[in-house]
């Protein structure tokens, strides 16, 4: 709720306040010199700050945790997982993950013992929250800009001229993003399959590929054991 409270909820809440002005600070940081420069050096920050990171990370790397532990309850309460553990943690090694430096590894805790479709779905967006990709962090970055103009469409003190072209500004880089972020989920997660015989190591000491065909391995062995 945080999370979603902070991207887009903040942009909900002008929609609907209507009351967003932002000429007054722009009026101060153009008469300013040395605020302008600051304003020209934050714009970059806060595109990767709100696009990459607020947008896709963060909720990536949070929300699947929270839904996976109703699943893990839903499990619990049902005879076929009873006596087996419903999860384990995986330390990953320094580096290998999004967040802080740490000095020893991070814990991926709650990934699921038994994958199914849900739980695999699921997984993968744990895996681009706590695992980054170039290619999606790329392409997030429209979405970045694209929130900071919206804040220019928004702001009714702004001419309507200068609105309807933010907003359509704000329009081509939401959808631009959205297909690039659409190729490299695709790339990343449907690749063509690892060999049989891939290590089950956890998702931080696995490929992409290596992933995929354990998440295939598993819903064989979980549909013949339903059988």
């Amino acid at each position: 709720m945080l999370v979603l409270a902070v991207s887009p909820g903040i942009l909900v809440l002008g929609a609907v306040d209507g009351t967003m002005e932002i000429a007054d600070g722009w009026e101060r940081i153009v008469a300013s010199p040395s605020e302008l420069v600051a304003f020209v050096l934050a714009v970059p920050l806060l595109v990767v700050l709100w696009g990459p990171g607020v947008l896709w990370y963060l909720p990536s790397a949070t929300w699947p945790l929270a839904v996976l532990s109703f699943v893990y309850v839903a499990r619990s309460l049902r005879p076929g997982f009873a006596h087996e553990r419903l999860s384990f943690t995986e330390h990953a090694a320094r580096g290998a993950t999004i967040g802080l430096p740490t000095a020893a590894g991070v814990a991926l805790s709650l990934q699921p013992v038994r994958q199914s479709r849900v739980t695999a779905w699921l997984m993968r967006f744990y895996v681009s929250g706590w695992v980054p990709d170039g290619r999606m962090f790329l392409a997030t970055l429209p979405a970045g800009l694209a929130w900071l103009l919206a804040f220019v469409a928004l702001a009714r003190d702004v001419p309507s001229a200068w609105r309807i072209a933010a907003l359509v500004a704000v329009a081509l880089l939401a959808s631009w993003s959205i297909v690039l972020g659409r190729r490299a989920w695709v790339r990343r997660f449907s690749a063509a399959a690892a060999p049989a015989d891939a290590p089950d190591r956890g998702v931080a000491g696995m490929t992409a590929d290596q992933r995929r065909r354990l998440e295939e391995l598993r819903r064989a062995r979980a549909a013949r054991r339903e059988a």
